[in-house]
């Protein structure tokens, strides 16, 4: 099994691409830890077997903007496990106002809820990866933060660009330690998360992404065999958006 031995970290909030993320980890041997939102964020989990589920820890997150409680979190991980390989972060909301009528407080909801959670997952947990000279960090993104969608809020589209900037800036000073930070930029997904109003997919029968396609890109970039990549935003939005 392709990631047997290593720990993966995995933040779910506001998607359930978390969480195929950690499904799919447990099921190829990985130790998993599963930051959530909600309750609701466990489904994959019903049917797993019980050798799976002794190599599960989730810890349930009141608020991915609290520092300190990301850093409990990271805490757990080391007590669990002793040490981290593979953090994802899917730490995603949805604007509640139209650009023209968002308040500061809801501007600041959402900037930090995606940026500063996203960021405060990875933090207490670069010192293990440090620690072990190795690592593999993606953040998932949304299509907003890489081009121009009508509709969209602009605070939305701003702190997802920010994930695509931070995952190039820890691919650039991280690798020293042979950390490699990646992040991968999805449209609307099938559990309705990552929606943005605009175009979908034009792969026929396949418009939304799948929380698989998720899960898949996000275990390639966290592969032994992409030791190479880092730095970069994969686009995972079915053709809609081409560089």
């Amino acid at each position: 099994m392709r990631f047997e031995n290593q720990t993966a970290v995995v933040a779910a909030c506001g998607s359930d691409a978390g969480a195929a993320c950690a499904l799919n980890y447990l099921q190829q041997g990985a130790k998993v830890a599963l930051y959530y939102d909600e309750e609701a964020r466990l489904w994959p989990f019903d049917q797993i077997s019980e050798e799976e589920r002794s190599r599960l820890l989730t810890i349930q997150i009141s608020d991915f903007r609290d520092h300190e409680e990301l850093k409990r979190a990271a805490d757990q991980v080391k007590e669990k496990f002793g040490t981290c390989d593979i953090v994802v972060t899917a730490v995603t909301t949805v604007p509640s106002k139209p650009a023209y009528d968002m308040d500061e407080e809801e501007y600041d909801r959402v900037m930090k809820t995606i940026t500063n959670g996203s960021l405060y997952t990875i933090q207490p947990l670069m010192p293990m990866m440090i620690e072990k000279n190795y690592g593999r960090i993606v953040l998932v993104s949304s299509i907003a933060g890489r081009t121009a969608i009508p509709g969209v809020a602009p605070v939305y589209a701003a702190a997802n660009a920010a994930l695509c900037g931070m995952a190039r800036n820890i691919g650039c000073t991280m690798g020293v330690h042979f950390i490699t930070g990646n992040a991968v930029a999805v449209t609307a997904l099938e559990d309705g998360s990552y929606r943005t109003g605009g175009p979908q997919g034009i792969l026929p029968g396949h418009e939304l992404c799948q929380l698989n396609d998720v899960a898949g890109a996000v275990e390639y970039l966290t592969a032994p065999l992409a030791s190479w990549t880092t730095g970069e935003t994969l686009d995972l939005n079915g053709g809609y958006f081409m560089v």
